[in-house]
This record gives structure tokens, C-alpha cells and sequence, in this order.
């Protein structure tokens, strides 16, 4: 079955899914749809939300806080789109106070910002329990990251470590996400072999304690520089006898057109483990949410940037990704995870898989909080569990939440994205719900031509420009997480460098033949 022949039943299934979406609303989830609407509808107010989640909630230091605070007061007629009459009030008194009772105020405006965004984050203390529990009495399954940026060094990577320890102990928790920059640190990209020992190292325990009590590990990843350690990484777990058993997950992002040629190359290193007797793996789709740090990395290095340079391209190859990986022939070894949003990419997987017969190799993918009811619509449909991706923080460190917020505020300000049409213009249609449903059927045509070559490539050799001319450019860095970059280091390394031969002046006639050889070549 060709993707091609199945946009006619998503398109309709979708619709389904929206209209279903708006009917199954709570009146608390209206309330936030509400806001979310006002939000991404005033840039503004999204410049404010940003402000705050970045510089109130973050510093260390209350009294930075309160300063931050009382510097969004000319922001706050913007609060009036989205927060209601007594945040507002009380945003507007903040700004005032916070100078002057910094630790009474800053803690009172922190806490009230974890109670708005607490559907989107789980805290990691006492109340998950019961958060997971509700989750689960709903009839999902809960995929748990603990958030935290890359760690700095290794103290903080064997805390961070222990704790990912403990929420894989847990009895009721069976599925736990991890980044290999999160449990190592001063990863180096140009060593990804040293890299790759080092995190398998960590990993190896933590791989034991999940088969011991039955818990799905994945592996996630953000930046480019880490895709090849991370399948390097994902690989020699693969090969470990001890974990031949161990079903294993790994994620692999959209807008990177890389993600093609890795899931080749999982796919194989899959087969060969079912072969001999192992487990399968699964792979996570997604379309990738570190687009602003790449394009920031590569503006900094003189490098394209790796993802593809627009949105259509990513969508394309989101549909291309999940046509390969829906195979028959694949899915015996390898179980794929459909992680999105947009209600017509999911409609066209869970079709796509229906026709092809691979239905129960194929897990839906959701943000936990994101839109609640769209979840339960699309379960209904799907008529299997749907898995929740959970970021849990502890609450004295909700500082490290404050990346995936930005992340989520972005997305929904992005008018291309789905969450954006989804909460801008209503469950039901709309012109954004129409513009999408357009982009996704360019998408499927899409698919079949979206160029899978990395964009990030070797160095070239630069022709220096003559002294004197006008205009000066710098050459590019060379880009370690390209492969040909690593083994033309690797190889410098080796040669043995000679230094040059010192040529003794024995004469005041030859120091000043030397001198004015000098003289005149400065001169010329």
C-alpha cells in the first residue's frame, strides 16, 4: 500500500479526530486551550511568557528575580490576552513589590507559574505517584524524562545518573527516556569512540537494572553533534550478551536528513540481533524541536545548518521516515514509535499501518498536557494504549524545566506548526486547521523527492584571498560531527612532525643578509 493511496481516509480521519477533540473537552482543558489561544495570538504576550519563564523563573539569586520582575511592568498590559483578572493582579502587584520583598514575592511567582504549567511537567517528588496513577487509569502509558541540561561534570552526572536509577526502580513506572549527555560529561565529539566507552560504561548498569525490573529504556538526543554517538552508543548495548533480552528504544529526528541512513543502519543492526536469538528494538519518530540551538551552532561555526532549511522538507521526510519504517519486513525487528501532534501525519500512520498489517508494531507518541483530549481521541481510535512522552522534574529544581517550556512556547507560536493551528484556530477548522491539512498533503508528495543527503559535510579547501582586498570572511571551523572531519584529525595524529632544522648564523654579514631579506619582503 503506497502512501499516496491513503490521504483521502487520513484527511477524513483527522477531521474525526479534531471534531472529537473539541466535544471531549473538559471545562479546566477549555480553560487552558483558552489561554494557550490568547497566547500564541499576541506577540506580546508570548514576549512576556518568554521573559518570565527566562528570567524570573531561572536565576539562582531572588533578588536577580525581582529585578527581572519589576522589568516586565511595562510588559504587563500584554498579561490581559491570556491570564485572567487575578493573575493579572497579581502580575501587576509583583512587578512593584518584588524589589522590595524579593524572597517573599519571587517564591510566590515561581510556585504559581509550576500550578500553570503543572499538565505539562510531572513533579518527580511525592505526587507522581499519583500522577502516573490517574495517567495510567485513563488508559495510558507514560514514556518518563527526567529534564535536565547537558551536565558539566561528573558529580553532576552521577546525581543526575542515580536519579534516572531510581525512576527506573519504581513498580509503576515501565518506560524511561535518557540522553547520553545527561549520565557523562565533557563529551568530546571529536573522540567518539572514547565518548562512546565512556557513556557505554555508565549506561551498562542502568541497562541491568531496567531488565531486572522491566523497564523500557530509549535513548533520546537534541543536537546533531550527538547523533553518531548516540547510535555508536545504542549499538555496543546491542551487542552486549548480558543484554541480549533487553528490548531497547532509540529516537531518531525528522529534520535531519541523516535520520534516513541511521534508520538503514538500525534496521540491519537489528535484523542481526533478532537473528541471534536477542530482542527487538524500537525507534522513535519525531520531527525535532532543537531547530533555534542548531541554527545558532551553525551561524556561529560558518556551517549550514543540519536540519532541513524549511518546514515542508521536514514534513516530507516525517512521512517518508514512517513509509520506510512501517514495512512489514522491518517491523519484525524493529517496533516503531509515531511521535506527533498533527492528527493528519497520525491518521496517515495509523492507516498506513492498518493496511500493511503492522498495526500492533506501532506505538502513537503524544506530549503529555499538550491537548489532552486530542489524545483520548486518538486512542479511542487506535484502540491501544497511548504513550504520554512526561518530562518530571523535582520541584526545588524546576529551573531545569525552563528549556523544554521555551521549547513548547515556541512551537506553539510557530504558524506552521500544527499546535499553533490546533490552539489558534480551534478544534473543529479554521483557517490554520485548513492550511495544514494542505501541508500535510504536500508533505506525502513530498516524500518521494525530499533529498536524504546530510547537510553537513567535509570541510572544502578555502582559496585564501590576496592581501589588500576588500571584504574579509572566516573560513568555516571544521565540523567534528562529520565523520570524514574525525578521521582526517585522527590521522594528523599520527604523523610524526619534524621540526624544522635551525639554520646557525656565524657572521655579522650573515645577520644582515637575514635582516634585510626580512626588510624587503615587508616592504614588498
Amino acid at each position: 500500500m503506497d502512501v499516496t493511496d491513503l490521504t483521502d481516509g487520513a484527511v477524513a480521519l483527522a477531521h474525526r479526530w479534531l471534531a472529537a477533540t473539541s466535544a471531549g473537552e473538559t471545562d479546566a482543558e477549555r480553560r487552558t486551550t483558552g489561554r494557550l489561544a490568547a497566547l500564541v495570538g499576541d506577540p506580546d504576550g508570548l514576549e512576556l511568557a518568554l521573559r518570565f519563564v527566562d528570567r524570573v523563573a531561572r536565576p539562582e539569586d531572588v533578588r536577580v528575580a525581582a529585578a527581572e520582575l519589576a522589568a516586565l511592568r511595562p510588559w504587563t498590559r500584554a498579561a490581559g490576552s491570556f491570564l485572567g483578572p487575578v493573575d493579572r493582579a497579581m502580575l501587576l502587584a509583583g512587578t512593584a513589590v518584588a524589589p522590595v520583598l524579593p524572597h517573599v514575592v519571587v517564591p510566590a511567582a515561581r510556585a504559581r507559574l509550576r500550578q500553570l504549567v503543572g499538565h505539562l511537567v510531572a513533579d518527580a517528588g511525592p505526587g507522581l505517584a499519583r500522577h502516573v496513577a490517574s495517567l495510567r487509569s485513563q488508559g495510558f502509558r507514560l514514556n518518563l524524562n527526567l529534564l535536565g541540561e547537558a551536565v558539566l561534570g561528573e558529580q553532576e552526572a552521577t546525581a543526575r545518573l542515580a536519579r534516572v536509577r531510581a525512576l527506573v526502580e519504581r513498580d509503576d513506572v515501565d518506560y524511561v527516556s535518557v540522553k547520553v549527555s545527561s549520565v557523562a560529561s565533557q563529551l568530546s565529539t571529536w573522540d567518539t569512540a572514547g565518548s562512546r566507552d565512556r557513556v557505554v560504561d555508565r549506561l551498562r548498569p542502568l541497562y541491568l537494572t531496567a531488565l531486572e525490573h522491566g523497564t523500557f529504556l530509549n535513548l533520546d538526543m537534541e543536537e546533531y553533534r550527538d547523533l553518531q554517538l548516540t547510535t555508536a552508543v545504542f549499538a555496543e548495548l546491542l551487542a552486549d550478551h548480558a543484554l541480549h533480552g533487553a528490548e531497547m528504544g532509540i529516537v531518531l529526528q525528522a529534520y535531519l536528513p541523516d535520520a534516513q541512513a541511521a534508520l538503514d543502519e538500525l534496521t540491519d543492526l537489528a535484523r542481526r540481533r533478532r537473528a541471534a536469538g536477542g530482542a527487538r528494538i524500537k525507534i522513535r519518530l519525531v520531527k525535532g524541536a532543537n531547530l533555534a540551538m542548531e541554527q545558532v551552532e551553525a551561524e556561529l561555526h560558518g556551517w549550514p545548518q543540519a536540519p532541513y532549511p524549511d518546514k515542508p522538507s521536514v514534513d516530507a521526510a516525517y512521512v517518508r521516515l514512517l513509509d520506510r519504517a512501517m514495512d512489514p519486513a522491518r517491523t519484525a525487528d524493529v517496533r516503531v514509535g509515531v511521535a506527533s501532534h498533527n492528527v493528519f501525519h497520525l491518521a496517515l500512520a495509523h492507516l498506513l499501518a492498518e493496511a500493511r498489517g503492522v498495526q500492533d508494531d506501532v506505538d502513537v507518541e503524544m506530549l503529555q498536557g499538550m491537548a489532552p483530549a486530542q489524545a483520548r481521541a486518538v486512542q479511542e481510535t487506535v484502540g491501544r494504549e497511548v504513550l504520554l512522552y512526561t518530562p518530571v522534574v523535582a520541584r526545588d529544581d524546576f529551573d531545569v524545566a525552563i528549556s523544554y517550556l521555551v521549547r513548547r512556547l515556541e512551537e506553539n507560536a510557530a504558524e506552521q506548526n500544527f499546535l499553533h493551528a490546533l490552539f489558534a484556530g480551534g478544534h473543529g477548522g479554521g483557517d490554520g486547521i485548513a492550511a495544514q491539512e494542505k501541508a500535510f498533503l504536500a508533505s506525502v508528495e513530498g516524500s518521494a523527492v525530499v533529498d536524504p543527503t546530510p547537510r553537513r559535510r567535509p570541510r572544502p579547501a578555502v582559496d585564501l584571498e590576496s592581501p589588500g582586498e576588500p571584504g574579509f570572511t572566516n573560513a568555516p571551523d571544521t565540523d567534528p560531527a562529520v565523520e570524514e572531519s574525525r578521521r582526517w584529525a585522527a590521522e594528523l595524529l599520527t604523523r610524526r612532525v619534524e621540526a624544522p632544522a635551525a639554520v646557525p648564523v656565524h657572521s655579522e654579514a650573515a645577520a644582515d643578509a637575514v635582516v634585510g631579506r626580512a626588510a624587503a619582503v615587508a616592504a614588498a
